[in-house]
């Protein structure tokens, strides 16, 4: 049956390698790209097989497997604890696709050399620290895949293989783009060049073919690649540094021009002025991503974790403000977004999530083309007025905010179907919703309101977090939220704690939540107890009133430029005043650390 196959496909993987090694790269050359189908038939030759047939053919010994192994183009050998390969490999003249990965090879066989057809060359994940200068033989070498190994160099001869397109160098131990891309490989088109070690990137790659550059999690490199704000790579339209960090920047002093379509530069540590001048000549710029990693809502890991920092958004500078169409600047410490937001006319997402903002300007609102504001997590207290005019609105992420009320003119966004409201700080459920009419997911769950019973809004909840889980963090926490409780030094009658909590339970639907609950330590009895001491209310007691001693306070977000630290409390002498003894005595009641004893005396719990 193998004789008569004229061309024949062998793919060997184990359970792992078919799933991470046996399918093809991506853009970003984090996985491996689709592989083309060179053959039409498949045989049963085994990896042990074709292993056996190489030795026997170095051994002069044929047998019944051998024109089939002579015709194979595509050869897998994947995690298979090879160290070496047989010279006899040379004989496979119609061998296009050959794959190594995940073995054991500390160089690159120089038999690999001889394989002329080679169109796609994959080594990677092997402890490689030589490739030979014969590499150079394989003028119809397309894809070069060498991620993972323990590269610091490439041969300059490599720069005569001008076919190749794809060429992938992640994870290595390089300091600097190779020579060999300086000056060869004329037709390179996807270069990757992620988790080196703070490598020179400011090499000028030789081909002007460059349509993505990736060079992702380099460390502190020493400049910033100049090379793609240059017009002359017209094809570059994708690049990616996020987390690689510049010593040195150097950018052109003149005004220049770059074809860079999306650029994304997540963690970077970049300030406001670097950002401004990268961007200011990116006439064709559709996508910018300079945000960071969301890790916490808190202030303190805001300003902790902070890598790219901007007080407000870096795009005054930018040509043509009507190229852009995305904007990602999360987690950034933002305070204002621009008033000249509404130069860039064809914005259609804008993601300014996890800042510190406490409003949006109405300039937001000319935007006709906007259909997805994702602004959760900030410390917004109202939306624009005219906000309605957002025409093409469709999706609206303001959870996590101070919001208590929404603008009338919401009413006129007809395109809206997904309006997430959790946790603000709502005390009844808006009136303009209902008059939502495309509006299939709303959640509006952790407000000082109950939802127990409106149906509607809970099956909307469903779907807006089914619709949400894919790009943002579901959300598990449902309910209301729970109001401060009363003052019970301003209670009118012995009732007024029942009474409270009564409320809440018509408030929750008669389902408390955990902190309600937690109110029920107290007993009526002690309840009652509370309230007959005859506590001194007299003009000359030394304790005044506090309306907001019982509430519990929110946390305080600072700007980033304020004069104190951001954990730094302005003085103030109440601070350094012990709390009042009933106030403690209270709570300790609460917490259930203290039980309240018919035998304590009246007036034993007084503030000297």
């Amino acid at each position: 049956m193998a004789q008569e196959c004229s061309s024949v496909k062998v793919s060997y993987c184990n359970t792992l390698s078919k799933n991470a090694s046996c399918h093809g790269i991506n853009q970003n050359g984090s996985n491996t790209i689709p592989e083309q189908e060179i053959d039409k038939q498949n045989t049963n030759i085994t990896q042990r097989q074709i292993v056996d047939t190489l030795l026997l053919l170095e051994n002069n010994l044929l047998n019944e497997f051998t024109e089939g192994v002579l015709n194979i183009v595509n050869l897998c050998l994947n995690d298979s604890q090879l160290n070496d390969l047989p010279s006899s490999l040379s004989m496979l003249r119609n061998l296009t696709q050959l794959t190594l990965e995940k073995n054991e090879f500390t160089h690159l066989p120089n038999v690999v050399c001889e394989l002329r057809n080679l169109r796609k060359l994959n080594a990677s994940r092997n402890q490689i620290k030589h490739v030979p200068n014969k590499l150079e033989n394989l003028l119809n070498l397309e894809i070069l895949d060498l991620r993972m190994n323990r590269l610091t160099d490439l041969p300059n001869s490599c720069a005569k293989l001008n076919k190749v397109e794809f060429c992938y160098l992640d994870s290595n131990r390089f300091k600097r783009i190779p020579n060999c891309i300086a000056k060869g490989m004329k037709n390179l088109k996807h270069f990757t060049f992620c988790q080196n070690l703070c490598p020179e990137l400011n090499i000028y790659p030789k081909s002007i073919n460059v349509i993505q550059f990736y060079a992702e999690r380099n460390g502190n490199c020493p400049s910033f690649p100049k090379w793609i704000l240059s017009s002359k790579y017209k094809k570059l339209e994708v690049v990616s540094l996020n987390k690689t960090r510049f010593k040195n920047f150097n950018l052109p002093k003149r005004s220049f021009i770059s074809y860079v379509r999306r650029l994304s530069m997540n963690q970077c540590y970049l300030h406001h002025k670097e950002m401004e001048r990268i961007i200011a000549g990116m006439m064709n710029l559709e996508d910018l991503m300079i945000g960071n990693e969301n890790l916490g809502t808190t202030i303190e890991n805001k300003k902790i974790n902070l890598k790219n920092y901007f007080c407000t958004i870096p795009i005054a500078t930018k040509k043509r403000p009507s190229s852009l169409e995305e904007l990602h600047i999360c987690n950034t410490g933002l305070v204002v977004v621009p008033k000249i937001i509404n130069k860039f006319t064809n914005l259609s997402y804008v993601n300014i999530s996890s800042n510190s903002l406490y409003s949006l300007p109405e300039e937001i609102c000319t935007l006709k083309n906007l259909s997805k504001l994702i602004a959760d997590q900030n410390n917004l207290v109202k939306l624009p007025e005219n906000i309605g005019e957002l025409s093409s609105l469709r999706q609206l992420k303001v959870c996590h905010n101070r919001l208590h009320k929404l603008p009338n003119s919401m009413e006129l966004l007809h395109e809206l179907e997904y309006l997430d409201l959790y946790n603000n700080n709502f005390e009844a459920l808006p009136e303009v919703i209902w008059r939502l009419n495309s509006l299939i997911g709303l959640d509006i769950e952790q407000n000082y309101i109950s939802t127990e019973y409106l149906l509607l809004t809970r099956s909307m909840r469903e779907t807006l977090r089914a619709h949400w889980c894919n790009f943002f963090d579901c959300k598990t926490t449902n309910g209301p939220k729970l109001k401060p409780p009363p003052n019970p030094e301003h209670s009118s009658s012995s009732s007024s704690i029942d009474q409270s909590l009564s409320s809440l339970s018509n408030t929750s639907g008669g389902n408390l939540s955990e902190e309600e609950q937690h109110l029920e330590f107290l007993s009526q009895e002690v309840y009652n107890n509370l309230i007959d001491e005859h506590w001194d209310t007299s003009e000359n007691s030394a304790d005044e009133f506090d309306p907001n001693e019982h509430k519990e306070p929110k946390r305080v977000s600072y700007p980033p430029f304020t004069f104190y630290k951001p954990f730094q409390r302005v003085y103030c002498p109440a601070d350094f005043h012990p709390s009042r003894v009933r106030t403690r005595i209270a709570e300790m009641l609460k917490k259930g650390t203290l039980i309240w004893q018919t035998s304590y005396e009246e007036g034993q719990f007084e503030d000297p």
